[in-house]
C-alpha cells in the first residue's frame, strides 16, 4: 500500500459519506458525478485489497502447522 492509498476501512467509509451525500442531494449533479467516480475509485481499492487477503489466506491455509507449505497429494513426510 502507497502513503496516499487509503486503508480498507478508510475507503468504505469515504464511500459511505459519498453515498449518503448522492442519496441525500446534498450535492449537485456535477460533483456527484465527480463523487461517483471517486467512489468507483474507492471500491476498485476495496477489491484489491480483499483480493490481496484472499491470497494471503489461502497461502496460510496451504501452510502446514508448522509453517512450512504443505504439497499437496504427497504423503506426510515426503515434503
Amino acid at each position: 500500500m502507497s502513503a496516499n492509498e487509503p486503508t480498507f476501512e478508510e475507503a468504505m467509509k469515504q464511500l459511505e459519506t459519498i453515498v449518503q451525500a448522492i442519496e441525500q442531494g446534498k450535492i449537485g449533479l456535477e460533483e456527484s458525478i465527480k463523487q461517483y467516480e471517486a467512489g468507483m475509485a474507492l471500491i476498485r481499492r476495496c477489491r484489491t485489497v480483499l483480493a490481496e487477503a484472499e491470497l494471503k489466506i489461502q497461502h496460510l491455509q496451504a501452510s502446514g502447522a508448522d509453517g512450512v507449505a504443505v504439497k499437496e497429494g504427497l504423503p506426510s513426510g515426503a515434503a
